[in-house]
């Protein structure tokens, strides 16, 4: 879920079962196999969702079969397909967020093959980008980070007798019960370390631990934006960040996730670490009380006793992009900033997404990167700096940043799109557009990139506040991104 307000589950909240995201993922990874056509598997300029049961439309990416295999690198935008004439692109844009009800706003829409421009409105007013700014999470990482790393969650022999340390990595998909291998949530769960660890002791002939200790020292500074709002941390909408957690930051209920949002996710972990190695213990026959927890550091060349590991950070960063998770895009900066050797911290995230942005020659007149999540009012992006974001990814030569323009959001068929280009004029946008949403209350955006009808790949950026009316507001954005398909 984005970074809105609007009624339902608190932001990021995962679904009680992985395996169903996981289909969803296939499904996506198989769309864009079928539609190989253009840039990086993006969809066939005229492939157009086909009818469902009843007549009722379905969004193209869940139409294919499960296991097609994914497309191979990037394929660059066809240079022959026609370019939309400037007159062209405001006739289909204007006429759609001419009477949206914003106060203020950037448009811009662009070629993707040369990023000359089709349509500028007020392009370089630095505004709230709301979750938009998680493209900038997603750039940022991509340039600092392998995205095919995975982040292991260890534990090791404590400098004391009877003690055990519990390392955090900078997963923060953990799963309380088994790993699960198809997953991305849940990819890695503390039940299996916990089995893995009593083995491990029992091959040293060693006792079951008095003391688990865990140690979160791979993030550094405040857990706690100081820019993001009192009430949004109350509500569960952004809160503490861990370099260790489960679901995302969601407190356990049994081997379920809550709606409840963790005071120290560390810790959690740690605990329900401890009872499960007291558990597979005790199951191997060696009777003990549940190992006290505190917090601790490994000490320097410790032994390891077992780990487990993460989805990679691609499959992350989709995850990421795809349920607009605030707490996992505040992880992921700072593993960014960690992978471009400054701390993992805020200010160290802020300099990493800096960078990122002055590698792909970004303009950053005027921008401010307060978080990496966009739940901070504090950030600044204008439309021509997300507009440059999606461009340098859809068509990065080397490949490296594309699995952030893949991972967008499929207008009416995944993630936080999957409900929207439902209405009459928006839906020639299903299964064409690709885009990060973002939402407050008084904010909405749209970044991404969209195939016109004569097979031309075009990015485009639209940026909203002082909105009265976010529902009004985001139709206007889709109608407006639909028009362009028309093209």
């Amino acid at each position: 879920m984005s970074s809105s307000r609007r009624p339902g589950p608190p932001a990021g909240q995962p679904r009680a079962r992985s395996r169903p995201r996981t289909r969803r993922r296939r499904a996506l990874t198989a769309l864009l196999a079928a539609g190989c056509v253009g840039l990086a598997g993006w969809l066939h300029p005229h492939w157009y969702p086909a009818p469902g049961p009843g007549g009722a439309e379905l969004p193209a990416a869940r139409l294919l079969p499960e296991e097609a295999p994914a497309p191979a690198g990037a394929v660059p935008p066809d240079p022959a397909a026609p370019v939309p004439g400037a007159a062209a692109v405001a006739a289909a844009v204007d006429p759609a967020l001419a009477d949206v009800p914003a106060g203020r706003r950037s448009v811009l829409v662009a070629d993707a093959v040369t990023g000359a421009p089709l349509l500028e409105r007020d392009a370089d007013a630095t505004l709230v980008p709301a979750s938009n700014q998680k493209l900038v999470t997603a750039l940022s990482l991509l340039t600092h980070a392998e995205p095919r790393e995975r982040l292991r969650t260890t534990v090791v022999q404590g400098g004391e007798p009877g003690t055990v340390v519990l390392v955090a990595g900078g997963d923060t998909l953990l799963a309380p019960g088994g790993s699960d291998p198809e997953a991305v949530m849940g990819r890695a769960g503390i039940r299996t370390l916990a089995e893995s660890t009593a083995r491990a002791l029992a091959e040293r002939g060693a006792a079951g631990p008095t003391t688990v200790h865990w140690d979160a020292s791979l993030f550094s500074g405040p857990a706690v934006n100081e820019d993001w709002a009192a009430g949004d941390v109350a509500a569960g909408q952004i809160g503490p960040v861990a370099p260790m957690a489960f679901w995302s930051h969601r407190v356990p209920a049994g081997e379920e996730p809550s709606a409840e949002r963790p005071v120290d996710a560390a810790e959690d972990v740690a605990e329900v670490f401890a009872a499960e190695l007291a558990a597979r213990l005790a199951a191997d026959g060696t009777v003990a009380p549940v190992p006290a927890v505190a917090p601790g550091r490994a000490p320097a060349g410790a032994a390891e006793l077992a780990a487990v590991e993460s989805a990679t950070l691609a499959e992350q960063a989709e995850l990421m992009l795809q349920e607009s998770d605030n707490h996992l895009a505040e992880v992921l900066a700072r593993l960014a900033a960690r992978a471009a050797d400054r701390p993992a911290s805020i200010d160290g995230a802020r300099a990493a997404a800096a960078g990122a942005l002055a590698a792909q020659g970004v303009g950053t007149a005027g921008v401010e990167l307060s978080d990496a999540s966009g739940m901070s009012l504090r950030n600044r992006l204008p439309a021509r700096a997300l507009e440059h974001v999606v461009r340098a990814m859809a068509t990065d030569p080397t490949g490296a940043l594309t699995p952030g323009a893949r991972a967008l959001p499929v207008a009416g068929g995944s993630g936080t799109l999957a409900d929207r280009f439902d209405d009459d004029a928006e839906r020639p946008g299903r299964g064409l557009a690709r885009a990060k949403t973002g939402t407050l209350n008084s904010v909405v955006a749209l970044s991404g990139h969209v195939t016109t009808d004569g097979g031309r790949l075009l990015t485009f950026s639209v940026v909203l506040n002082d909105v009265t009316d976010p529902a009004a507001a985001r139709d206007a954005v889709d109608r407006a991104v639909a028009a362009l398909t028309r093209l």
